[in-house]
């Protein structure tokens, strides 16, 4: 089997020489070759010029020790400068990859110190992360793609609250009313337009968001409501007047607003939002202005301080020219 490389165990025990066997063994071969060669022409020529046989051997073994060191020498600083030359690439690439190490080391430290130093709380903000890692891309596709877009969302989310602009999430969001109305430390000033919370307190989620008011004004916050009434004779709606009631046993500040009696100019700024803190409005936009077709558009957070600073005037203006309900008489009624 000649000339064939096996290979047992992972090892190749082919008799066949590397290349690197080779070329030592010619470099071998050769350094003997001149050492010989050197000798012999130092014979040949001491013989020559009729020296003593002794004297001729013995300059030929001395120019041929010569020619051997001289050999060595050059040979030792080949190996030499390619062992320097393999000591600085390896030094380069140590450095780099040095350099490369600490410079995420730092960029973790300095990440990690934005954490301690953000008015969020650590433990959430590593606890979001650690549990993000569990997330492999061996994960199902789909679980994978939906925790990227997550995040993604999430993060231009937070991006857009520390710039103090405006978010808009297309079509009705709960998660913004629900966690607003929870994290309310302060106030919740609401208008509700009939045309966009007209089947409101009937749904799930109207169920809910009202549970977190109660609480919310049970806890000492003020809240505040005012139903925008389209037209003066809704103020007799029996379902107008168990909300109004149901809303007002919760400790929630309940007035009515008929729409004739805002001012001219406020009318094109009145809308369906609140006010959370006076720092933060959330506001729903209809797709159409009738009551019983309008669903909601787009929902927007709005955050820019003088816009926020423009709904609470509106709000305080349009809560001096409503009123409470009043309670119905007894002609009313018996009719």
């Amino acid at each position: 089997m000649s000339g064939e490389a096996v290979v047992s165990g992972g090892v190749d025990v082919s008799n066949e020489p590397r290349p690197t066997q080779l070329r030592e063994s010619s470099s071998v071969i050769r350094t003997a070759m001149v050492t010989v060669a050197s000798g012999g022409v130092t014979f040949l020529i001491t013989n020559g010029l009729r020296q003593d046989a002794g004297i001729s051997i013995m300059l030929s073994i001395l120019i041929g020790g010569i020619a051997l060191m001289v050999r060595f020498l050059v040979d030792f600083e080949k190996r030499l400068l390619a062992v320097e030359k393999l000591e600085k690439d390896g030094m380069a690439d140590v450095k780099r990859l040095i350099g490369d190490a600490f410079s995420e080391i730092s960029e973790a430290t300095a990440l990690f110190g934005l954490i301690e130093a953000s008015a969020l709380q650590t433990d959430l903000v590593t606890q979001l992360v650690r549990n993000s890692t569990q997330i492999s891309p061996n994960s199902p596709p789909i679980v994978y793609q939906f925790a990227q877009a997550k995040i993604k969302e999430m993060s231009e989310f937070l991006k857009q609250l520390a710039e103090g602009g405006t978010t808009t999430y297309y079509g009705e969001d709960r998660d913004w009313l629900l966690g607003l109305t929870k994290t309310a430390t302060k106030s919740i000033d609401a208008i509700s337009m009939a045309a966009v919370d007209h089947d409101l307190w009937e749904s799930e989620i109207g169920q809910r968001y009202l549970d977190a008011q109660r609480r919310a004004a049970g806890d000492g916050k003020r809240v505040r409501r005012i139903f925008v009434l389209d037209d003066p004779e809704m103020a007799d709606d029996p379902r107008l007047r168990q909300v109004y009631e149901e809303q007002s046993g919760m400790k929630i500040r309940v007035r009515l607003l008929d729409w004739a009696k805002v001012l001219t100019p406020l009318r094109v700024q009145v809308r369906d939002l609140i006010i959370f803190d006076e720092i933060l409005a959330y506001e729903t936009m209809p797709t159409t202005g009738d009551p019983r077709r309008a669903q909601v558009a787009e929902t927007r957070l709005v955050l820019t301080s003088s816009r926020v600073r423009e709904y609470a005037d509106l709000f305080e203006e349009l809560w001096e020219a409503s009123s409470e309900l009043h309670p119905v008489q007894d002609g009313q009624r018996k009719a």
